[in-house]
């Protein structure tokens, strides 16, 4: 019988496996974020270009940005003098992303702050210091230079709208000086130039985004600068629009609701002032005479509101006197055939106690009447218009002289005007005048009616004595002729 061996045992043998060491992490890591930064410290580096400045006043070499629309595209990185020391050569780096910006007609100017009681223009140049603006241009790419010595005549269109105002010349005008609409700013002025035929001036004027609806296209502009001074027998007047206008220049406009909306780029009049920019309708008049009347001042006035404005006044050949008026559109519907305009010369009166009146000097009056349209009248004082209304019963009076008695005062029948003297003439026998009854009481006169001077005092004389009867305050200051 076999006897079996016992197998020895088997030893089992134990292997590590070998692994990368964390260590060696950091290295690659390193590198990765080394490779990060030279492709960003590439990409911020951008583009190098150089800048032509004939003064680098502010401009500080790694402060100094470039901006475009507000937003910071490059920096400055070195100021040097060119060789012939004829300007300032200025090397700044632009971002990677408008690099196609940079092309032949590309532009750039120093923006710095200026202020005035106007405003602050370059409030961000205030605050963080000069800038260097950029606005995108066509053409080959470029990386070479010349500032602008003012900001860019033309702007990027984000809403806003350009126009451009002829005047003789800029007054007081400048860049910044408001634009007013009701008194509301809308607007600014961009920039100016002469002419190319150096006639007259171009004022380019910026209106706000929000506002452009305000502009159309029979808008008319007028220039609200300065102080205007009227001094005369008439009176003082003085206009100052505000401090602002004074002491900058301002421009205001108006612009009729029914005119469609202004175009970019219109061009428009800018009119020395409101009374020149009226786009009223011409009347013409045939004037009595020229006493107290003055172009460009006296009104036309309507229900207490001034309608109207005389605009010429002329000396013709024959002596006779004619004018021209600019009336307001709106009330051009009431000028008809029958239509009245009077003249009417301050006076005293304690019927009419008004200092004003006084103060205006002559006026004209409008009286609506009925008939077809017409543009030319003949204006009558205002103590003969009596004589346009119908069954105007007329009377001539004659005596010895005339107690005082004038063109212009009441005829008063039991205290009560029903006419007025028209005309008051010295012949060889005394005094004649011509005296006009209102049609509703012509039949209150009589052949056999009397008629005597609105005497200031009356005196009674009775079996009780004597009485003294004092005239109203009104009559010793009216006059007139009374019926009895």
């Amino acid at each position: 019988m076999s006897q079996e061996t016992p197998a020895s045992p088997t030893e089992a043998k134990i292997k590590t496996k070998r692994r990368i060491s964390p260590f060696w992490l950091l290295p690659v890591i390193a590198l990765l974020i080394a490779g990060w930064l030279i492709w960003t410290s590439y990409q911020d580096r951008g583009t190098t270009i150089v800048i032509d400045f004939q003064s680098a006043n502010g401009i500080v070499p790694g402060r100094t940005p470039i901006r475009y629309q507000g937003v910071e595209v490059g920096t400055v990185e070195n100021i040097s003098l060119s060789k012939d020391l004829s300007k300032i050569e200025v090397s700044a780096s632009v971002k990677g992303d408008m690099k196609d910006a940079l092309r032949k007609e590309t532009q750039f100017w120093l923006v710095t702050p200026k202020a005035s009681l106007a405003g602050v223009s370059g409030l961000d140049a205030l605050v963080g210091g000069n800038y260097i603006g950029m606005m995108p241009g066509q053409g080959e790419p470029e990386d070479h230079f010349v500032a602008l010595d003012t900001q860019p005549k033309y702007h990027i269109n984000n809403g806003e709208l350009m126009i451009h105002l002829k005047s003789a010349d800029l007054g007081s005008l400048t860049s910044g000086s408001l634009v007013y609409f009701r008194k509301i700013p809308v607007g600014r002025v961009y920039d100016y130039a002469i002419n190319p035929n150096n006639q007259g001036v171009t004022i380019d004027v910026l209106i706000e985004r929000r506002f452009t609806n305000l502009v159309k296209k029979e808008s008319r502009f007028w220039n609200v600068s300065g102080v205007k001074a009227d001094v005369s027998l008439s009176g003082a007047k003085v206009q100052l629009d505000s401090l602002s206008a004074l002491v900058n220049g301002a421009i205001a406009f108006d612009s009729p609701d029914d005119s469609p909306q202004a175009q970019q780029n219109a061009d428009y009049h800018l009119y020395e002032d409101l009374a020149h920019s009226q786009r009223g309708v011409v009347v013409k008049l045939d004037l009595p005479d020229g006493a107290g009347l003055k172009a460009g001042s006296t009104p036309l006035m309507y229900q207490g509101l001034e309608v109207g404005q005389l605009s010429k006044l002329n000396l013709n050949g024959d002596g006779k006197v004619t004018g021209e008026m600019t009336v307001d559109p709106s009330v051009v519907s009431l000028l008809r055939e029958k239509t009245l305009i009077q003249m009417k010369k301050p006076k005293i009166s304690l019927d009419n106690p008004s200092v004003s009146a006084l103060l205006t000097g002559t006026t004209f009056e409008l009286v609506p009447g009925e008939g077809e349209p017409r543009n030319q009248f003949a204006v009558l004082p205002a103590d003969k218009s009596i004589l346009e209304e119908p069954d105007v019963a007329t009377v001539t009076l004659t005596a010895p002289e005339s107690y005082g008695i004038d063109a212009g005062q009441p005829l008063i029948l039991h205290g009560v005007q029903i006419g007025q003297v028209l005309e008051r003439k010295l012949n060889a026998d005394g005094v004649t005048f011509q005296v006009a009854v209102m049609p509703e009481y012509r039949s209150l006169v009589r052949g056999d009616s009397k008629f005597v001077v609105n005497s200031r005092i009356d005196v009674k004389v009775g079996i009780d004595g004597v009485e003294f009867l004092g005239a109203s305050a009104s009559e010793w200051v009216s006059g007139g002729i009374r019926i009895i």
